[in-house]
């Protein structure tokens, strides 16, 4: 990957998080969903990434869970939006907490 500047390095940490807001406190339609999976998942694998580069092995694991969890091709459910809730707010955490290790 090429060096990215710092201001578009940005777009891997806030988009996932402005995404999983707006699905915590509102009620988007099902498209949103999809479009949440391919933005959260991106950034995850673009985490995990640099991560590997940099031989971060406990953060490589984190992010490929989130990969995982939200890939968009073959859709993990959990059924229960309160639990999805949960699992964004710890998704959006992870995402923040390393933004600048990145």
């Amino acid at each position: 990957m090429k060096n990215i500047s710092g201001k578009k390095k940005k777009i891997f940490w806030l988009a996932p998080i402005i995404l999983l807001v707006i699905a915590i406190i509102g009620d988007p339609v099902i498209g949103y969903y999809t479009l949440l999976r391919l933005v959260v998942c991106s950034s995850a694998l673009y985490f995990a990434y640099n991560f590997y580069k940099k031989n971060n092995q406990s953060n490589i694991w984190i992010f490929s869970f989130i990969a995982v969890l939200y890939n968009p091709i073959l859709p993990f459910y959990l059924y229960e939006k309160d639990l999805w809730r949960i699992v964004n707010i710890f998704t959006i955490y992870f995402i923040y907490k390393n933004r600048k290790l990145n």
